[in-house]
């Protein structure tokens, strides 16, 4: 009850239009109600003679208006109700994303993207047609079931009760099933999540299955995928085939209850109960177990739906633990600034330590280099300037401030990134680059590409600027994709810049052009470069060694190729296997 509990929260900021949706089933369920008493009436007068066709005649046309208003009504009732649950799904989906934009790196390691996008996606439409259906037919079926009850004990009362004896069974297996089915239905939801994941991953990586001739490997994996999810449906299906016939079958008693029963009556002629009372029994008996047919098949979307809710509410109950303070300190503008790590330990989750008892500093307006093996730690220390993730212990601090007392958007808006692996979203060139600075001009968007050598290409692109690159900037190469980004990062015009392995996935030739955006790029800011290509170093002011997270060397080029160190045979590895190539 706990989803639903959750789910009524939004349902209270459209709580005028589901009054007035509630007012709407009234009035239907009023018109269905009055036809069984019409239907009496009429056939009460049978033995008037002449009488009873004007009172056939009036009686139809009073059906038929009944039947109309019913039906208007109706059709505004959905009408009004639909607007009322789209809005909820808008506010959910609103609040889904919003968290998913805020939730930490550390969130991300943890799940797959496919997986995340099957909760965004399938079990926010799961919750959807629970809610459309639920609210829009269950209302209404539990107003004609409370009416109908009424009608039966007001004509009635003792042939009620045995029309209505079956409703407690009824009602006490579908409280059963409810119960009953919600594990089984978030297996369903785990697996459809497995094969989206697969799916995403096989998109994401078609180039790669395609080099490498995985594809009978992929057919395998995902055909097992497929079975597991047709078995956990088929197990949460096999229970539905036995409630929803069984549940038919009881209701079956109450109807036929009525012509054992009312027969009876009939022919003993008790408590003046005529043929024109059977008939309207009858109609009201059926009007009886239609909504309690229907709420047996809403049973099924609403256990479907509780066990899609309580995937997407883990979301939205996921922790923010990477958020900004309540009081942030502004971040300093006009100029470079500075950045010192201060006895740091840090591990990623379920791993051992990345950085131990680390301290670096990071002058102002200088460049520095970490260099080291695969592992050594290097990028982590990116990633905690950028405060993707939170020290263990120690401090990270810019100009003598911790960042976690800057604001995360003036922090990040401050620093900016080249990564190894540039990331662009599918759309024009332009569009990727106001990303850094939306009002930017067309010519400090081409002043931006010149200092990052990426104008001469973009000028030869088919529509320029307007190109559009595809999905992760598909239709550019390597080298192209990465000076647009430094293009970005230039147009950002931050005062710190990380330069996350700049050159480490071009050729010779691209690296050059490269370093020369890059060297645009290092002027009047504090720059960290890291990398594994020693050549894109040696012009650092200052150069530090990672091993194991520790600090093991540090110093310039000169002086640590003199020392004959861990960077001394670093380099002459790197030289050799140049001078081999």
């Amino acid at each position: 009850m706990r989803i639903i509990w959750r789910i009524s929260f939004y349902f209270r900021k459209h709580r005028a239009l589901f009054a007035l949706t509630l007012l709407l089933a009234i009035v239907t369920t009023a018109a269905s109600l009055a036809i069984p008493v019409v239907v009496r009436a009429v056939l009460s007068r049978l033995g008037d003679g002449e009488v009873a066709s004007g009172a056939f005649i009036a009686g139809a046309a009073a059906i038929i208006a009944l039947q109309f208003t019913r039906e208007l009504f109706n059709c505004l009732r959905i009408r009004v109700n639909n607007t009322a649950e789209q809005r909820i799904l808008a506010d959910i989906r609103r609040d889904l994303h919003r968290r998913l934009l805020d939730l930490p790196a550390s969130f991300y390691d943890r799940n797959r993207s496919g997986e995340i996008a099957s909760r965004v996606i399938d079990d926010v439409a799961n919750v959807e047609r629970a809610l459309l259906d639920g609210t829009e037919q269950g209302l209404a079926s539990v107003l004609v079931l409370a009416g109908v009850v009424g009608a039966l004990f007001w004509m009635n009362p003792l042939l009620a009760a045995g029309v209505c004896a079956p409703l407690p069974v009824v009602l006490g297996i579908g409280v059963w099933y409810n119960l009953r089915m919600e594990g089984r239905w978030r297996g369903v939801r785990r697996a459809a999540a497995d094969l989206n994941a697969l799916l995403v991953e096989d998109i994401q990586g078609n180039r790669l299955i395609q080099s490498f001739a995985l594809q009978e490997r992929e057919k395998g994996r995902f055909n097992t995928r497929v079975g597991t999810l047709a078995k956990e449906t088929l197990r949460a299906m096999f229970q539905w085939s036995l409630y929803s016939p069984g549940t038919s079958f009881l209701a079956s008693f109450g109807v036929i209850a009525v012509f054992v029963a009312g027969g009876w009556m009939i022919a003993t002629n008790r408590a003046g109960f005529g043929f024109p009372d059977l008939v309207a029994f009858y109609m009201y008996a059926v009007m009886l177990y239609e909504p309690l047919s229907r709420m047996s098949m809403l049973n099924q979307l609403f256990v479907a739906g509780k066990a899609s809710g309580a995937r997407v509410f883990e979301i939205l109950d996921h922790p923010v633990d990477i958020a900004s303070p309540a009081r942030p300190v502004a971040f300093p503008e006009g100029g470079p600034v500075g950045a010192h790590f201060d006895r740091v330990s840090f591990a990623y989750d379920g791993r051992a330590e990345v950085l131990h008892d680390f301290s670096l500093d990071i002058p102002v307006g200088k460049t520095t280099a970490l260099v080291g093996h695969t592992g050594a730690g290097k990028t982590t220390v990116a990633a905690l300037l950028l405060r993707a993730y939170d020290v263990a212990s120690g401090g990270v601090t810019i100009n003598g401030v911790d960042v976690r007392d800057y604001s995360l958007t003036d922090l990040r808006r401050g620093i900016g990134h080249v990564s190894q692996d540039p990331f662009l979203f599918d759309g024009t060139v332009e569009e990727n680059l106001l990303l850094a600075r939306e009002n930017a001009t067309q010519e400090e968007l081409r002043a931006a590409l010149e200092a990052a050598a990426a104008w001469d290409f973009v000028s030869r692109l088919p529509s320029g600027l307007k190109t559009q690159i595809g999905e992760k900037g598909v239709r550019l190469s390597q080298g192209e994709k990465q000076r647009l980004t430094i293009a970005r990062v230039l147009l950002k015009n931050p005062s710190f810049v990380i330069l996350d392995e700049a050159t480490a996935s071009v050729d010779t030739i691209t690296e050059k052009q490269i370093q020369r955006a890059l060297d645009s790029l290092r002027r009047r800011r504090t720059v960290l470069v890291i990398a594994h290509r020693l050549s894109t170093v040696r012009r650092a002011d200052w150069i530090v060694v990672l091993e194991r997270g520790r600090v093991i060397e540090q110093g310039t080029h000169e002086d640590l190729l003199a020392s004959r160190g861990a960077y001394a045979e670093l380099w002459r590895h790197q030289i050799e296997g140049s001078s081999l190539v």
